[in-house]
Formats: C-alpha cells, structure tokens, sequence
C-alpha cells in the first residue's frame, strides 16, 4: 500500500509538470529549462498548498493528497481540452540548438554538485530546544495526527499531583491558559510557528521516514540556484549567470541553512521564484503579475515576518504610478495576489494560533509589521486619490520630467548613498559601538553588517552597487524592481534588527532568507557591468575576483563542507520509539531539548519538569492511580526515600556541531554527547530518605561529554579540548558546602569547574584545583535551597591529557 501511494504520488508530480508545461508553452514561455523549472516548481507549491489546505482542518493524510493531487491533473486536462491545446509537448521543445549546451552541461554539474552537498551531509538536528528541531516536531505531529493541535488535558491531572512543577507545554508549543483568562482550560496549547514548511517535512516523512525531512531543503535549494541562473542570465548573459549560481550555492550560510530543517530556503525559493515569474511576465501579461504576487503571498504560511514584503510591493507601485503610469495595473495586480494569499495567511494564524499572534504583537514585533503595512496602505492610497486631481497630474508629470531631467545627477546621489552607507555600517558604526562597552548581543544588533561580510566578503558587496546602477539606470526593466526592493528592505531591515539571538551559524538564517543572495547577485552584476571596454583586461578581472571568492568558500566551509552534523539523533530517536516501553507508560524529564522530540517522534507521552525533588515527593500518587512511572535524568545513581528507581534503558545522543561562537566566525567543530538514564519509578514504603555525607561517583559513567573534533583556530591556544560532567542529584537539603575529590593521572593539568540547576548557574568557575598530579581537590558551596542537582566538570587539554580515575563527593560539615 504504502509503495503504491508513492508511485501514485510521483506519477502526480509528473502528470502535473506535464500538463503545466504544456500550458504554459501555449501562454508564451517557450524556452524548455524555464518552462520545465516553472512547471516542476508549482507541481511542487500545489502539493504543498493540498497538504496545507489538509492540516487547517486537521484531516491530513498522505493518500488524501495524492487523490486530490490527481483531481488536480483531471481538472488541467479538462482545461487544455476545453481551450483546445495541442497535448504533445516535447520536454525539449524550445530548445535552440547547441548554443547552450556548454553553459547548459556546467550547469547541470554545479545544481549535482550543490545537491550531492546539500542532501549528503545534512544536520540531524532532533532536539527541542530551537526551530531546528520544532519544525521536525511539528512535522512529525502533522504526520501522525493530520494536524497541529497540541491541546492536552491530562496537564488538568499532573497540576493536582505536581501542582506548580509541572510545565505547561514545550518550547514553541506554548500554553494558552493563563490567570488573567481562566476560560482557557490548562491544557490547551498552540504552535508557536507557521504550518507550511512542517507540511513538506510531513510529506516527506511519509513517503521516506524521519531520515527524509533533514533533505527537503535539498530540492528547495536546487531550484533556488536554478531560478537565480535564469534571473541573472536575462541580465548577463549564461555565463554571469554560471558564478552568481556558484557564488550562491556554496555560500557557507546558504550551504549550512539548506542542510537544516530551517524555514529560510522556503521562503528564498517563493521570493526567487516570484521575482522570477515578474521579470519574465511583466510585459506579457498582466494576469501572471497577481499570480506571481500569489506566490510570494505563499510565505504568510510559512514564516510571519513575510509582511515585511507589502511595504516594498507598495514602492514598486509607487514607482510606477509615478514613472511608467502605462503599467500602473501590472504593479497592482502583483499587489492584489500578494495581499490575496498573505490575508488568507494572516487568517490562518489568527484563528490556529491567536495566542502566538497575541505574543507577537506584545513583543512589538507583529506591531512593526502591522504599522509599517498599514502606514504604506495609507501612503499609497493618499498618492492614488491625489494623482487623480488636476493639481495631482501635473504634480506627477513636472516630478517625471524632473527626475528624467536630472537623471544622471540622481545616479550618482543614489550610488554615493550606497557607498556611505556602507562605509558607515562597516567603517563607522563599530568604532561608535566600541566606546558604549555593549554586550556582545548588542554589539552583533548595532554591528550586524561586519559579521554579515563574514559569508559575503565586502568587495563582493561594493560591486553591488554596480548591479544597482545596472538594474536602475542602465536596464530600466520595470520587473526587475520586484526582486531589487525585496532584497533592498530585507537587507536593510535585517542589518538594522536582526532579532535573532548573535551566533552563528545561527545568525545567518536572517540574511540566507534573502540578503546573502541578494548580495552575492548584485555582485556578480556590478562585476560584469565594470565598465571596462578591453574585454581582456574586464575577464581578467572577473577571473582575479572569482579565485578570491573560491579562496573565500575554502576558508569559511571547510569546518562543515563534509560533516554531517549530529549524526547520531535520527538512529537513537528511532530506537527510542521501539525499545522504551509504551504501556501505560507516562515519563517525565527536566531536559527541555529532549521532551517534544520523544514525545512526538518517538510516540511516548512525556511531559517537562522544573525540579526533580519535588517530582519524585509527589511521584506515589501518580503510581498508585494506575500509571508506569518513567523518570528521565542526567544522574547514572539516582535514588531518594520510598521511590525505588530501576533503570530500564538509556539514551545516548552524539554527534559533531561547531561551537556556538558569537561575534566571531565558528572556527571549532565538537563532539557533543548527552548520556541519559531512563528510571521505571515504584513504590517502598519500607525505605527512608538518608542524607549520604559522601558519594563515589564512576568516572566511566559522565553524563554529558565535549571535546574538538577539529580546530582552525589560530593564534590563540584552544580554550579547551575535552570535558566530561558529573550530575549528581542532591535528594535532600542542598544547601551547603560541598567538596570534590580527584584522583587519577597529572591532575595538575586539569581544572574544574561546577553548575548547577541544569547548569543554568555557575557556582565553582572553571579554577585548577588543589593537590598534586595523583590527587585533587575542590570546594564550593550551594546557596539556593531550590538547588536540584549538581554537576562536575572535568576539563582537559590533548597535549596535557590528565586521567581520571576516581571522583568523590561529600558534604563538608
């Protein structure tokens, strides 16, 4: 069955690419790689909008979208018999000779090449702690239940027996209850994010397993780079087109945000493709423009910040009502299929996530979007109503003559403000920022433009401002202004509030949406277009830039370029959904990355926990209702008064993932592994609580373990190698002093350190310790009676390699 849906499923896809292509070669796009790509393309959309349409009303299913995919191929059949259009349709036909065949063959090799990097090496990130990992969760949800509601009102049940440590949901799956609505039961929880994106990851969960959704930005990166050669081509000709492709899909953001279950290569194919269906059919047909706008108004489903788009819509009008008024009707229909869709997005939030939507507008973030889209409608309807007085006309018409007047004076005006500004954003405003002692969140938000030259070197983003003068003054193409205002306002607003937390690869999300194109695009432009009338001397050039750029790509991608990232997760989390037992079975777990992956991935219910000590006070009742008790936790020998504790299982989670530098570009690849326990909780009245005064902890059995897989550091010593962690948990009054006993092998060269409370806090800073090479010592002291747990950490150098082979820790009367 399950072979048969995907046949069905693919056979949809081509049936759909097919027909699309045919008519679209009817409605004038002759050339086959465009004609094909578009059809392929929207195949893809149709998929994903039927998936869509399916999980607003929680009744997804993959067979239900393969029926509905195939009515939609029976309705394009109707309409190409209804319009009489010739079926036979060579995939080819268009083709011009063998003209193309090179750049066509190169090509061909960098979209395998991009694609082999893309899909081979992807980052397994299955941890619910940031969007990585949420949109898996989400995606998995989709899946398995059709939909995304996340309502639970078993937490109506833990609050009587856990009262207050018990979490309300997940992070980006939030609770609605809240004191000042009591209407809205506990257990009532949303999403925190937009469905479209989860969607295909469903999708692709269904038709190849969990593996598949770490490769969905795979087929979405390709077509970006596709869409970007036949943008740049219509520009520059094949072979400008062949660089910006290649500076774009080796990029390291873009490389590093494809390989992740990341929103941002999504949203750049929308914004690609639409930009792309504007350039070609803007003096074709008016028709396609509010199409094209429809398409672009598809990222209102996949992130919310996609109103950012409407204000500059609202320019590209502008700039036709007031320089090419013929056209006037083209802008308003991009506008009105943009404004169309992203309504309908907007709607989609509104009703399945008002609280996130709530939260949103609270942190002003939603607030700014709303202003500056409504600010922008007001502004365009004001200059309608005064272009259609008389004192209006003649206004537009001496500001028309004005401007081609002085055409060469605003020429030079606007590229010497894109140099300034430049020169302030790299040169200055870093010096302004180095006398305010910012912290270095600050400092990324004020100086975000020095860290974005980072992924996009900075000469490469001067001659940028050759592709503006290019694209504005020289090619005068009115369609062009769509993909020129999008990346003009994302670029800026995301320079000027990044609203992302400062490290990378992290930050980069942000620009690979669209500035780090955008950017690497209009250097390619600016390159071409130097005007230099010896073509050898200009070649040169271009093949001195192009070398520099290469050396660039090898300076900042060899840390990731063939490492795939976590790749240990995806195996465990599977196993996990196999071996934990399932029968009514309910665990519970402090550790926040784990709780929705294991829950929605692996199908155990587990519910989050603030504290362990009081979990386990009140854990009794819990058994006694009925239920098989299940406790997750770092500490290997965990055990507290009348609750017996038997381990059952362990989770081990590995893999590499560069250090998370901010301010700096990552230069330190590490293995990371967490090591859990699994603990089925029973009942011993006989037992009683004992404060122990000391505990042998097995150096074998560290909970937490970090070390460099590979450094390009230079200059500066590593400022560590390798760390192992100790949790202990502190089953009775934690306050207190404590000490730490080492004994091993050239202890002298270690040093310690101690966190605490999940190691939120730090309560010993990483200090040697005191002894000798054979034995060590540390002191600290706990302070804050809600203190749960401990945790020791061990740290080491490869050329100081100390060895551990006891560690005891006691309380000091």
């Amino acid at each position: 069955m399950v072979s048969l849906v995907n046949f069905l499923f693919f056979l949809g896809i081509i049936l759909n690419t097919y027909f699309i292509s045919v008519i679209l070669h009817k409605k004038g796009l002759p050339q086959p790689l465009s004609r094909n790509l578009v059809s392929f393309t929207l195949s893809i959309l149709i998929i994903g909008s039927i998936a869509l349409l399916l999980v607003s009303f929680e009744s997804y299913k993959i067979l239900s979208v393969v029926l509905i995919q195939l009515l939609v191929s029976g309705s394009f059949i109707g309409y190409i018999f209804f319009r009489k259009i010739d079926l036979r349709l060579s995939p080819i036909s268009g083709w011009n000779g063998s003209g193309n065949l090179f750049t066509n063959a190169i090509l061909s090799l960098l979209l395998l090449s991009a694609g082999a990097m893309y899909s081979l090496f992807p980052i397994e990130y299955i941890k619910g702690d940031r969007d990585h990992g949420v949109y898996v969760v989400f995606g998995s949800k989709i899946q398995k239940t059709g939909g995304l509601n996340f309502d639970d009102f078993r937490y109506q049940e833990l609050t009587q027996v856990l009262g207050n440590n018990i979490i309300y949901g997940y992070p980006a799956i939030h609770s609605d209850h809240s004191p000042q609505d009591p209407s809205v039961p506990i257990g009532s929880l949303s999403p925190r994010f937009y469905p479209l994106f989860p969607t295909f990851l469903a999708l692709s969960a269904d038709l190849f397993g969990l593996d598949a959704m770490f490769r969905v930005n795979s087929i979405f990166g390709v077509l970006s780079l596709v869409f970007i050669f036949l943008i740049v081509k219509k520009w520059i000709g094949p072979w400008g087109a062949l660089i910006a492709v290649f500076f774009c899909a080796f990029n390291p953001a873009q490389l590093w945000n494809v390989r992740t279950t990341l929103s941002e290569p999504l949203g750049q194919l929308l914004i690609l493709f639409s930009s792309y269906l504007a350039l070609y059919f803007f003096r074709k047909n008016k028709g396609w423009m509010f199409f094209a706008g429809g398409i672009l108004g598809l990222s209102s489903f996949n992130r919310i910040d996609s109103l950012i788009y409407f204000p500059a819509i609202v320019i590209f009008v502008g700039y036709l009502l007031f320089l090419r008024k013929k056209s006037l009707w083209r802008g308003f229909n991009f506008l009105f299929g943009y404004s169309a869709i992203s309504i309908l997005g907007v709607l989609y939030g509104y009703i399945n996530s008002k609280p996130y939507m709530v939260d949103l507008w609270k942190s002003k973030q939603l607030l700014k979007l709303t202003f500056f889209c409504v600010s922008s409608s007001i502004l365009l309807s004001g200059l309608l109503f005064f272009s259609n007085l008389k004192i209006g006309k003649k206004s537009i018409e001496l500001l028309k003559n004005t401007i081609l007047k002085n055409k060469k004076i605003l020429r030079v005006a606007i590229l010497s403000f894109l140099f300034l500004l430049i020169t302030f954003a790299y040169a200055i405003q870093p010096v302004i920022s180095n006398s305010e002692n910012l912290t270095d969140f600050f400092y990324f938000k004020k100086n975000s433009f020095i860290f974005f030259v980072l992924y996009v070197p900075l000469l490469l983003v001067l001659f940028g401002i050759g592709g503006y003068d290019l694209l504005v003054f020289r090619k005068q193409s009115s369609g062009s202004l769509v993909f020129l205002l999008l990346g003009s306002l994302l670029s800026f607003v995301y320079f000027y509030d990044p609203s992302i937390y400062p490290d990378h690869y992290w930050a980069s999300r942000r620009w690979v949406l669209f500035p780090i194109p955008f950017a690497c695009i209009m250097g390619v432009l600016g390159l071409y277009s130097l005007p230099i009338k010896r073509q050898a001397i200009k070649s040169a050039l271009i093949a001195l830039i192009f070398a520099g750029y290469i050396y660039h790509l090898y300076n900042r991608n060899r840390l990731i370029f063939f490492e795939r990232m976590l790749s240990g997760y995806s195996e465990e989390f599977e196993r996990l959904s196999v071996s934990l037992p399932s029968e009514k079975a309910i665990y519970f777990t402090k550790k926040q990355d784990l709780a929705s992956p294991l829950r929605y991935l692996s199908g155990r219910d587990t519910y989050l926990i603030h504290k362990t000590r009081p979990f386990l006070e009140n854990a009794s009742r819990l058994i006694e209702s009925g239920w098989n008790v299940y406790l997750i936790d770092e500490d290997f020998n965990l055990e507290d008064g009348p609750i017996t504790l038997e381990k059952v299982d362990k989770i081990h989670l590995e893999g590499n993932y560069p250090l998370d530098t901010v301010n700096r570009y990552p230069d330190m690849l590490l293995y990371r592994g967490t090591f859990l326990q699994v603990y089925k909780l029973g009942l011993d009245p006989k037992a009683s609580a004992q404060v122990k005064k000391s505990v042998s902890l097995n150096p074998s059995q560290f909970a937490y373990m970090l070390k460099t897989v590979r450094s390009e550091r230079k200059s500066q010593p590593n400022v560590y190698e390798e760390v192992k962690a100790y949790d202990y948990y502190i089953p009775k009054d934690p306050k207190g002093k404590f000490r730490a006993e080492f004994e091993g092998e050239v202890l002298s060269q270690a040093t310690f350190s101690v966190t605490a409370n999940q190691s939120s806090s730090v309560i010993f800073p990483e200090s040697p310790g005191v002894g000798d090479d054979k034995k060590m010592s540390i002191e600290f002291s706990v302070e804050n009676p809600e203190t749960d747990d401990v945790q020791i950490r061990f740290h080491t150098k490869k050329d100081r390699q100390a060895v551990l082979k006891s560690l005891q820790l006691s309380r000091i009367p």
